[in-house]
C-alpha cells in the first residue's frame, strides 16, 4: 500500500467513526432501546441496525469499488482488494442493559490481511485508531506495547471470554487450560477487553469463536502498537462465517498462553 492510501483511509475512518459516535449517543439517550433476538438467539438493537446502515452507506459512497462485510447486513464484494469490516455494536447485550463498555468496530483489510482499525466506546469517550505502518493511537496518544516479560507474574492479567462462548464448537477445555495456567484471569463479553489488550492493561486476551468483524480491527491495532496477534485455529465449517480463535497482546504473554493452550504445537 502507498503512503497516500494510509492517510486517505485514516482520515475517512476518523470522520466516519466520529459521526457514528454521534449517532450512537443520540440513540443511547432514549428512555428505551428497542431490541429483538436474531435467529441465533443473540440480541440485535435498533442502534446496531441504524449504525451499520449508516457506516455501510458512507463507505460505499466514498469507496464504491471496495468490499464490505458487516454483522447485520452481510457481505458485498468481499473478494475486493480492499474490504471494510463493520461491527456496529460489539456488546449489544451490554448496550441494552445500559453497560457502557460496548463499542463500534471498524476495520480495513488489504488482500485479506487486516491493516487498519478503529474501536470506539462512545459512552466511555475512549477510542483507538491506527494500524500497520502508521502506529496505534488511544485518544490521540501513541500506544506502544513494550514487552519486558520473561514470564507472567501476579501483576499480569489474562483476559478471556465467558464459558458459553468457549463451549461453542467444543472448546470449553481451552478456558480450563487458561484458568489453570494463570491465577489472574478476567472474563469479558465485548470489545472493551480488546481495548485493554491494545493498551497493555491485559497482558494477553484469548478469544474463541469470533467472526472477522469482531477481530480484524484488533489485529491491526495490536500489530500497530508493536504487539502480537496469533491465530490459534479456525472453524471453516461454521456457517455462514468462519469462526476464528486467537491470542493477542504482549509478545511473550501471547507465546506463553499459546503454548499452554496448544501444548507446544
Amino acid at each position: 500500500m502507498e503512503y497516500s492510501n494510509y492517510q486517505s483511509f485514516l482520515s475517512f475512518g476518523d470522520e466516519l467513526i466520529s459521526q457514528t459516535r454521534e449517532l450512537v449517543l443520540s440513540l443511547w439517550k432514549q428512555d428505551r432501546i428497542q431490541a429483538d433476538l436474531k435467529a441465533d438467539a443473540t440480541p440485535v438493537s435498533e442502534i446496531d441496525l441504524r449504525c451499520e446502515e449508516f457506516v455501510r452507506t458512507r463507505i460505499l459512497e466514498h469507496f464504491p469499488h471496495h468490499g464490505v462485510i458487516g454483522e447485520e447486513f452481510g457481505s458485498e464484494n468481499e473478494d475486493a482488494e480492499f474490504v471494510w469490516t463493520i461491527d456496529p455494536i460489539d456488546g449489544t447485550q451490554n448496550l441494552i442493559n445500559r453497560i457502557p463498555t460496548f463499542a463500534t468496530i471498524l476495520g480495513v483489510m488489504y488482500r485479506r490481511r487486516p491493516v487498519f482499525g478503529w474501536i470506539d466506546h462512545p459512552v466511555l469517550g475512549e477510542s483507538l485508531r491506527g494500524g500497520v505502518g502508521v502506529g496505534t493511537f488511544h485518544n490521540g496518544r501513541r500506544v506502544f506495547l513494550d514487552d519486558n516479560l520473561e514470564t507472567l507474574t501476579p501483576k499480569d492479567i489474562i483476559g478471556a471470554n465467558c464459558p458459553a462462548t468457549f463451549e461453542q464448537g467444543g472448546h470449553l477445555e481451552v478456558l480450563w487450560k487458561i484458568l489453570k495456567f494463570h491465577p489472574h484471569v478476567r472474563m469479558y463479553y465485548d470489545a472493551y477487553a480488546h481495548t485493554l489488550s491494545v493498551l497493555g492493561s491485559l497482558a494477553v486476551m484469548v478469544e474463541y469463536n469470533v467472526k472477522v468483524w469482531d477481530i480484524s480491527a484488533t489485529q491491526a491495532l495490536i500489530e500497530g502498537a508493536g504487539g502480537v496477534y496469533r491465530q490459534l485455529g479456525r472453524d471453516l465449517d461454521a456457517k455462514p462465517h468462519t469462526l476464528y480463535h486467537a491470542a493477542f497482546g504482549k509478545k511473550r504473554a501471547v507465546e506463553l498462553i499459546s503454548e499452554a493452550i496448544l501444548g507446544g504445537c
